[in-house]
C-alpha cells in the first residue's frame, strides 16, 4: 500500500486564502483516504481550514501563529526544517512555492502563483514589485533543491517550469479536482432561481480582470433591454483593483444598481451562488488553473471564459471563449448564451461531463503515488 507507515508533513503555512485554502480543505482528506496507513502533519496559519477538514485518525493539524509575509518566509527559512526533523518526516510537501533549507527529508513543492513568474506588466507599485522579486528568487532557489515540483496544469508546467528553471524530469502535473457527489447533493431537489444572474467568482486581483467585466456588462446592457444581474463574489486581495472596480461601477450609471459586489463568502456557502446563477463568466488573463472554472462545470452551468491555453485545458468544448482584453467580445459571448437557451443547455450538459475528468480522489491518488516514489528514491 502506498505510503504505508510513512510520515508526511504538509506545509500549508503560506496558503492563507483563495485557491490555497480550497486546495487544502479538499486535498488533505482525499490524500489521507488514499494513504490510510500513513501519518500526516498539516501546518497551517488558519484555524478555520483545520475545522473545515473532516477529521481523520491519521491527520494532525498544527495551527501556527498568525504572521505577515516576512514572518512566513522566516518560518520556511529558519524553523520549518527543525519542525520536520523533530516530527521525523519522511517527506516535506509544500502546497505553496517553498520548501525549507536544511531539511533532512526530500521535499516536494507546488508552484501555483502565476504572479511570481509572469512577465506581464500589471502596474504593481514599488513594494509589490519588490515583494514579487523576492518571492521569485526564493521559489527558484527552493525549486532547485526539491525532489519534484508539482504544477496544477500542463500549461503552467511548461511556462512556469521554464521560468523557475525546473528540469522537465522533475516536473509533475496534478490537476485540481471537485467532489462530484457533493455538487450533486447541492443541486439535487433545489430549483435554480437564476437570482444570481451572471456569476463571477474568485479572489479579487487585477489579473482577474473585473473592471473589463463590469465594462462588458455595461455593453451587454446596450444589447439587451433587461440583462440579468451581475454578481461578483470573492475576497479582496488587491486594494488598487478594488478601487478601480468601484470607479467602473460609478461609470456604469443606472446599470451599476444591477451589479452586486458581494465580497468574501464562507467556502461552505459557495455552492448556493453557483446553483442560482444563469451563467458563469471567468475573465482572468493570468491563471495556473482557475478552480472556480472547474466548480462552475461541476455545477452544470454554461460557461464563458478567457481564451487561454489553461482554460481550454480544463473546460475543453464545455465553454465559449473570448479575448479577455476585448470588452465587446466579452459582452458578445455572454449575450450569445443568454439569448440562446439551446446553446446554454448544451454547454451545461457538456459542463457536467467535462467535470468528471477532474476529481479530488484522482488528484490525491496521483499525489500519494508521487510522494511514495520520492521517498523510495531517497
Amino acid at each position: 500500500m502506498m505510503l504505508a507507515g510513512r510520515r508526511i508533513l504538509v506545509d500549508a503555512s503560506m496558503a492563507t486564502s483563495g485557491g490555497g485554502y480550497t486546495y487544502l480543505v479538499n486535498m488533505v482528506p482525499a490524500l489521507a483516504a488514499a494513504a490510510p496507513e500513513a501519518k500526516f502533519l498539516v501546518l497551517t496559519r488558519d484555524a478555520s481550514s483545520a475545522r473545515a477538514v473532516v477529521p481523520r485518525a491519521n491527520v494532525e493539524f498544527r495551527v501556527l501563529p498568525s504572521s505577515g509575509l516576512w514572518g512566513r518566509i522566516g518560518f520556511v527559512a529558519f524553523r520549518a526544517a527543525s519542525v520536520a526533523r523533530r516530527w521525523q518526516a519522511d517527506v516535506y510537501f509544500s502546497v505553496a512555492e517553498y520548501v525549507p533549507f536544511g531539511a533532512r527529508c526530500p521535499g516536494v513543492l507546488s508552484l501555483r502563483n502565476a504572479n511570481v513568474f509572469t512577465p506581464l506588466d500589471q502596474g504593481w507599485g514599488r513594494y509589490q514589485t519588490f515583494r514579487l522579486w523576492v518571492l521569485r528568487r526564493l521559489a527558484v532557489a527552493t525549486a532547485k533543491r526539491a525532489a519534484r515540483v508539482v504544477f496544477v496544469s500542463q500549461d503552467s508546467a511548461a511556462w512556469m517550469g521554464d521560468a523557475a528553471k525546473v528540469p522537465p524530469d522533475r516536473r509533475a502535473v496534478i490537476h485540481h479536482g471537485v467532489n462530484l457527489e457533493d455538487w450533486a447533493r447541492a443541486l439535487q431537489g433545489v430549483p435554480r432561481t437564476g437570482d444570481v444572474g451572471i456569476l463571477a467568482l474568485s479572489s479579487v486581483y487585477r489579473y482577474k480582470n473585473i473592471v473589463r467585466l463590469v465594462e462588458a456588462y455595461c455593453e451587454l446592457g446596450k444589447r439587451m433591454s433587461d440583462p440579468p444581474p451581475l454578481t461578483i463574489v470573492g475576497d479582496e486581495q488587491d486594494a488598487k483593483h478594488l478601487g478601480d472596480i468601484r470607479e467602473a461601477l460609478e461609470r456604469a450609471g443606472e446599470l451599476g444598481a444591477r451589479i452586486r459586489v458581494v465580497g468574501e463568502v464562507p467556502y461552505e456557502e459557495i455552492s448556493a451562488y453557483y446553483r442560482d446563477a444563469r451563467l458563469f463568466v471567468f475573465p482572468s488573463y493570468l491563471e495556473t488553473f482557475g478552480h472556480p472554472l472547474l466548480e462552475a462545470l461541476a455545477a452544470e452551468l454554461p460557461v464563458v471564459a478567457s481564451d487561454m491555453p489553461v482554460f481550454r485545458e480544463i473546460a475543453g468544448d464545455a465553454a465559449l471563449y473570448f479575448d479577455p482584453f476585448d470588452v465587446g467580445n466579452i459582452a458578445e459571448q455572454m449575450e450569445r448564451v443568454l439569448r440562446d437557451s439551446d446553446l446554454a443547455e448544451s454547454l451545461a450538459q457538456r459542463s457536467r461531463a467535462r467535470a468528471q475528468s477532474f476529481t479530488w480522489k484522482a488528484a490525491a491518488d496521483r499525489l500519494a503515488a508521487l510522494l511514495d516514489q520520492v521517498i523510495r528514491e531517497g
